[in-house]
């Protein structure tokens, strides 16, 4: 446990944001910057921590001195279950610094954020950990399993054999093994549903939401009020498109594209249950958006053992390749 007699644990305030901001990239890796192209750390998590429109978040920090060494926060979301829409947080930012690292911090600030977030009559927590921050969640936090995630991947085929083989790209691509992979995976999309690009969601939204969330036993309340704080106001360069049919809303795809990776990821497909005429349009939109930019991979996850709504469906088509290792969907109660 912890014997720093120096180190301060408390919830975050906007002026620590600097501080935490020198945390993060250190660990995130030199990508992270790709999150506020134009911005600061700062300002990412100005958006992330305050900006949301559903509340402020709980932000645990262990200090020293002036050092922000360890962090982890809750968002606040609300998620429909049944007909009913609960107040929840969803856990992330889980880092601390390599040299207060077993160390006991991590537990206590989950603890101090699951204690604050039930204050605010929060009914559970959940969170997406991975394969070692679980087993501390699960043995000695109260968290619980409900489901595990896959991360799934279409791998363009001329980079993968090129990289293998040294086959030159170019030669492949020629043979037409991109073109095949393509017209096996890509899900082929409907003449009565058109997609567009949007910069920013509207009523329309809101009316797609009410006419689609009891389809759903277990979903995030997506009304325009969240996607334009999720996706439109966050500093990442989100890619955005909205599917119509008949001039109505019929479901929305979110993505992003890493350049310097030169990898897309499809990372919100929404639609009706089971439209799937929606569904293939924005997936196909969307990894061609990225193919076209120079993706070689395209990477989404969805629910094991598998969510049976058209978009879960369509993006196990999609991206074939299913990691190994897999994430694990894990709550903490405090509403019976």
């Amino acid at each position: 446990m912890v014997t720093d007699s120096s180190l301060e644990m408390r919830l975050a305030r906007r002026e620590d944001l600097e501080r935490i901001g020198l945390l993060l990239p250190e660990l995130a890796g030199t990508l992270f910057s790709e999150r506020f192209p134009g911005g600061t750390v700062a300002d990412f998590y100005q958006w992330k921590y305050f900006a949301n429109p559903i509340g402020e978040a709980a932000v645990g920090i262990a200090v020293t001195g002036q050092r922000v060494v360890s962090i982890a926060a809750a968002v606040p979301k609300l998620i429909q279950v049944g007909s009913e829409t609960l107040p929840t947080f969803e856990l992330g930012d889980f880092i601390t610094a390599a040299d207060y690292r077993n160390r006991g911090l991590f537990s206590r600030l989950i603890e101090m954020i699951c204690g604050e977030v039930a204050r605010r009559t929060a009914a559970f927590v959940y969170v997406r950990p991975n394969s070692v921050s679980f087993p501390i969640l699960a043995k000695g936090l109260s968290f619980l399993e409900v489901r595990q995630i896959d991360e799934r991947r279409y791998i363009v085929p001329s980079g993968l054999i090129h990289r293998r083989t040294g086959i030159p790209a170019g030669l492949l691509r020629t043979l037409g093994i991109d073109w095949a992979a393509r017209r096996m995976f890509v899900p082929s999309s409907s003449d009565s549903v058109k997609v567009s690009k949007v910069t920013r969601f509207d009523k329309d939204m809101d009316e797609f939401w009410e006419n689609t969330r009891l389809r759903y036993t277990f979903s995030v309340v997506r009304d325009s009020r969240y996607l334009n704080w999720r996706y439109v106001d966050c500093p990442t360069p989100y890619l955005l498109w909205t599917a119509y049919r008949s001039g109505r809303v019929a479901g929305y795809l979110a993505g992003f594209m890493s350049r310097t990776e030169r990898s897309g990821y499809l990372l919100d497909l929404f639609t009706d249950f089971e439209d799937t005429d929606a569904a293939a349009a924005l997936a196909r939109e969307g990894i061609d958006t990225m193919l076209a930019a120079g993706a070689q991979s395209i990477f989404t996850w969805t629910l094991r053992p598998g969510a049976k709504s058209a978009s879960a469906r369509l993006l196990r088509r999609a991206c074939p390749a299913a990691s190994r290792q897999h994430l694990h969907l894990a709550m903490r109660f405090f509403d019976g």
